[in-house]
């Protein structure tokens, strides 16, 4: 029996049910289960939250999407991202997440389905994934225009390997389309282990939107270090 394939991951879930929450990973052709967390009072708690997704914007998921049926419990959420975690949303501009609200509840894996079938989810997940892509689109097309920005990216896969594999200078990010990551299998999910081990972010984007046609002109995959 062949192994169904994951994908690559495209954002995260969060069904959240007063202080209950669970974390779902969306791939492009699957889901995964994350954790489950439960606590009493909003400061702990939705701390207890930041710190569960950390490991996965350090990876370079900028999307995060809470499903809630009370949409007063995702404001709660996100007035304490504004107080405590600001730099999540008006931070370093490769760090910045896109927080989107979803009606609905994810709390077990029959939720989650019905949710991602639901008319309007897809095209809100896109819309949203758009959002926190454009940040480091707007890095890249700075440093494009920038004699000295220019430097700091590569444009290669065998150049971007030969960075990460070395010692420096490390990567800040690395872009590819899905449509080169599918002609360069083998190697880009070796090229992204490894980054990922080393805390460099690493993002996939649809070639179909606006800014995978840009990655595509360049190549289908770009390296950016820091400057």
């Amino acid at each position: 029996m062949s192994r169904r394939r994951r994908g690559y991951p495209q954002a995260i879930l969060i069904g959240l049910d007063e202080y209950r929450a669970t974390l779902w990973t969306i791939f492009s052709e699957s889901i995964r289960p994350g954790k489950t967390l439960t606590g009493e009072g909003d400061f702990t708690f939705y701390q207890s939250l930041i710190d569960v997704l950390r490991p996965s914007l350090k990876e370079g998921i900028k999307t995060i999407l809470i499903a809630t049926t009370d949409e007063k419990e995702y404001q709660r959420f996100l007035n304490h991202v504004r107080k405590h975690q600001g730099w999540l949303l008006n931070g370093w501009s490769l760090n910045i997440v896109a927080f989107e609200y979803v009606p609905g509840s994810a709390m077990n894996i029959k939720q989650v389905r019905d949710l991602i079938n639901k008319h309007g989810f897809q095209e809100k997940l896109q819309e949203t994934h758009t959002e926190g892509s454009q940040q480091v689109m707007n890095i890249l097309e700075k440093r494009l225009n920038d004699p000295e920005g220019i430097e700091t990216l590569y444009f290669s896969l065998e150049e971007v390997e030969q960075i990460v594999y070395g010692e420096k200078p490390i990567p800040e990010y690395i872009l590819v389309t899905d449509q080169f990551r599918e002609k360069h299998r083998r190697r880009v999910q070796r090229l992204f282990q490894i980054a990922n081990n080393k805390n460099v972010k690493t993002m996939i984007i649809k070639n179909e939107t606006r800014a995978g046609s840009r990655i595509t002109q360049l190549g289908g995959l770009v390296g950016l270090t820091r400057k």
